[in-house]
């Protein structure tokens, strides 16, 4: 799938509708002011990724929920591995003794991908008048290449979204990746061009 210029900047504007709700409830939870910036949004195919992502994010910890519905789609938001102690403390306070924060960090990666993953896929599902129910989160630590590759088809395609988290003096880069099968593009495609003539 190809997208337009036109078709990509709808998306993007989605996206950023959602990434601005989630920072709105990680700010709630976290107590303090959360920024998330979507600078870029790209659209590869599966055999692009490993070329596209290079070194960037090479070992990650990754947050994966399956949507279904009207489309089909796996969402993944991935962050460096070693920035995840820091995403724990942003959401419960950098009080508690670093072996605590350890054994917290699945769990806070789970609900900041939880938050972030469905306000996203919300803002699209609402844009675009469907419906979309996705699973439960897990988590999982391995290489971004890994991840989006997993053992998924090669025809198909993966929107890549580069987010910047900012809280306070804390910055961590993360990625958002929307992982399609053929039929889903299509009918994603359909409905961007839909939602554009109706604008």
């Amino acid at each position: 799938m190809k997208l337009d210029e036109l078709a990509m900047d709808a998306l993007t504007e989605m996206f950023n509708l959602g990434v601005g709700q989630a920072a709105h409830a990680l700010s709630q939870i976290s107590g303090d002011s959360v920024t998330l910036t979507v600078p870029k949004v790209v659209m590869l195919s599966r055999s692009e990724v490993r070329q596209y992502l290079g070194g960037t994010l090479s070992a990650v910890s990754a947050v994966r929920q399956q949507y279904s519905g009207a489309l089909s789609a796996e969402a993944v938001l991935m962050f460096p591995a070693e920035r995840g102690l820091e995403l724990v403390q942003m959401m419960v306070g950098g009080e508690l003794p670093l072996n605590q924060l350890a054994e917290m960090e699945q769990e806070a990666l789970s609900e900041i991908g939880n938050i972030l993953l469905n306000s996203v896929m919300a803002s699209v599902a609402d844009t675009l008048k469907i419906r979309l129910e996705g699973s439960l989160p897990t988590v999982e630590l391995s290489q971004a290449q890994d991840v989006l590759e997993g053992e998924a088809p090669t025809e198909g395609s993966v929107l890549l979204v580069d987010i910047q988290f900012e809280v306070a003096t804390r910055e961590v880069q993360g990625m958002l990746a929307f992982l399609l099968d053929v039929p889903s593009q299509d009918i994603l495609e359909l409905m961007l061009n839909r939602f554009l003539s109706g604008v």
